[in-house]
């Protein structure tokens, strides 16, 4: 397209943008990340996250044999955002233990004689700190569940002092809990965070280095020059994939003692075991970069591409917003990626020291995806380079 120079300046600007939107139309790739993104960010943001946890799992153990102590206990059954958990052996022992596997996040235990007298034993709330959210909104349920009963009592001592005047007016007992938080006694959102934050760094950058890597070989057709070599194209995804696999474990190792050190982390579980179960991550990632690397046709597009798949993850995995405040059917899209099945994995290993054995679910689900996503990955590489 030509243009004279005495052609008015806004036909020129005019004819300029519309060959731009021409370009951008045949780019239907981009094109439709350019509507679905805004939309994504629109419904997730909008309507999906929230930092407050819907239903905390709690356990209620009333040994008070008492009114005040019945009430209490009905007061934490009956709070709208409690799920109230059996357990088969009523005692601390079993909430820490049902703490521990992540089948209970609050345990109230009130004792024999609560709230009887000055010397009574105080009820006693456990709380697992590995859940920051669940454990905060654990803290506010215990203000608003215990008011009303603290004010239930205080009018009824009131109403029997009135009834019968006595020289020293009767004490209203003082419903204070004391609270015990495992795992993360100060609530400290770094020590939740840091772990996720590791399988981040490993899907980030096996992404994005994998798939901005093959891309721009095929730009710059040095893809094809390597096709007519010797080079079968197994040795050929193999030496495009370790180049990513040990930045990435590099950049893995440098987070995980970086943090510790700065933030006075001690890790609980089995180190070795965790890393072998952080590398599946790192496998499916590099999976699916190099899947990612057979649909885009330029570098801007594998970069569009990487974030789409990376920037959903990390919003609903659990990492940052707790998965029980996402609507139900946010919660199904978000176990079918990768990343939200590493997240427990790593607050498990990291601050409660879990094994296999509480942790072999998602762990089967990351084998699932390590062998699909390269499986799958290589046979499209393949055909793309026949």
């Amino acid at each position: 397209m030509m243009w004279g120079r005495n052609e008015p300046v806004l036909n020129r600007l005019l004819a300029l943008a519309s060959k731009e939107f021409i370009q951008i139309r045949r780019d239907k790739r981009t094109l439709a990340m350019m509507i679905a993104l805004p939309l994504l960010w629109l419904v997730l943001f909008g309507y999906a996250f929230s930092f407050d946890v819907k239903e905390v799992k709690i356990v209620v153990i009333d040994n008070s044999g008492n009114r005040i102590g019945a009430l209490v206990a009905q007061a934490f059954r009956n709070y709208d955002r409690s799920r109230v958990v059996t357990l088969a052996d009523p005692s601390e022992a079993s909430i820490k233990d049902a703490m521990y596997r992540g089948d209970v996040q609050m345990g109230v235990i009130i004792p024999r004689g609560y709230a009887e007298g000055e010397s009574s034993p105080p009820m006693k709330v456990i709380l697992d700190g590995s859940d920051l959210f669940a454990a905060q909104t654990g803290m506010r349920m215990l203000q608003k569940a215990l008011e009303p009963v603290q004010d239930e009592v205080r009018a009824e001592v009131q109403a029997r002092a009135k009834a019968g005047p006595a020289l020293t007016p009767p004490a209203v007992p003082q419903l204070v809990p004391q609270v015990e938080t495992l795992y993360n006694p100060d609530l400290k959102s770094a020590n939740v965070m840091i772990p996720g934050l590791l399988g981040l760094v490993v899907m980030f950058m096996a992404i994005l280095m994998t798939v901005l890597g093959i891309v721009r070989e095929r730009e710059y057709g040095t893809l094809e020059q390597l096709v007519v070599t010797p080079i079968t194209p197994f040795e050929l995804i193999l030496g495009k994939l370790i180049p990513p696999f040990i930045i990435a474990a590099v950049d893995f190792t440098l987070v995980y003692f970086l943090g510790v050190e700065l933030f006075k982390l001690t890790f609980a579980g089995n180190f070795p075991l965790f890393v072998g179960l952080s590398m599946l991550l790192l496998f499916t990632t590099l999976g699916l970069g190099l899947l990612l690397s057979t649909v885009a046709q330029n570098q801007q597009q594998a970069m569009q591409l990487a974030m789409f798949t990376i920037f959903p993850q990390i919003l609903v995995s659990g990492l940052i917003f707790p998965l029980t405040s996402l609507p139900r059917w946010v919660q199904y899209l978000a176990y079918l990626l990768p990343f939200t099945h590493y997240v427990p994995i790593a607050r498990g290993m990291f601050i409660k020291g879990q094994g296999l054995d509480q942790l072999l679910v998602p762990s089967l689900v990351l084998v699932g995806y390590a062998v699909a996503a390269l499986g799958l990955a290589s046979v499209r590489f393949r055909k793309r380079l026949a």
